[in-house]
């Protein structure tokens, strides 16, 4: 059987589940990684390929740039060019559908509203911050990098609070490792913007952490 042949079976395959329900909710990332894919790939099996990629995770896979992609695999840039642009613009929708969920009113609103966090490599400190009714007025990055008080520092966070004329805040970054277990200086860091909210009037209502594995709430967790 020729690798075109072996491509075309294992599309007829995913097809084939697909039509069982004729929702595509009901396929795997395998599966739709499959579909995607299988009209770029002529010289090797789609299918090994897609668990190739697979094997690194989406997270890590959506954080790599078309070159990256295409040395990691060993695929040209018309294979890895229409991956990283799929990333692409399902980040640019996820931002879309963000700009609806104007309302925080829980944990599981913040780690919904900053989903893209996940897919950095790099930890990025952001405020989100809200007016007296826990509207979202807006999103801004303090910092890029290890998070610890000399790169998040209270002044930067509430000079950004006031222009903004914030109520209140809650602060998030991303853990790249996917474990959103606190760390001390996750910890020390919470209590140190807290006590300055509260000198200044302006709540630090959270500190949420993103991870591709997990989330976690500061205030659920009772470190404020």
């Amino acid at each position: 059987m020729s690798i075109t042949e072996v491509n075309k079976y294992a599309v007829r395959e995913v097809r084939s589940s697909y039509y069982q329900t004729c929702n595509t909710n009901s396929l795997s990332n395998r599966d739709l990684l499959i579909l995607i894919l299988e009209p770029l790939v002529r010289d090797r099996s789609v299918s090994v390929l897609v668990d190739q990629i697979l094997e690194k995770g989406l997270s890590y896979l959506a954080s790599l740039s078309e070159f990256e992609l295409s040395v990691l695999f060993g695929i040209d840039e018309k294979q890895s060019l229409p991956i990283v642009s799929l990333f692409e613009f399902s980040r640019r929708v996820h931002v879309v559908r963000n700009e609806e969920i104007t309302i925080i009113r829980s944990p599981e609103d913040c780690y919904e509203y900053l989903d893209d966090l996940k897919f950095l490599d790099k930890e990025h400190f952001v405020l989100l911050f809200l007016d007296s009714k826990n509207k979202v007025l807006g999103r801004e990055t303090i910092s890029i990098g290890t998070i610890n008080t000399g790169l998040v520092h209270p002044r930067e966070v509430f000079k950004s609070a006031i222009r903004r004329g914030a109520v209140s805040i809650i602060g998030a970054h991303n853990h790249p490792s996917g474990d959103s277990t606190p760390s001390p200086e996750d910890i020390e860091l919470t209590k140190r913007l807290v006590e300055a909210g509260e000198l200044i009037g302006i709540n630090l209502l959270d500190h949420v952490i993103i991870g591709s594995q997990s989330n976690t709430s500061m205030k659920e967790r009772g470190f404020m």
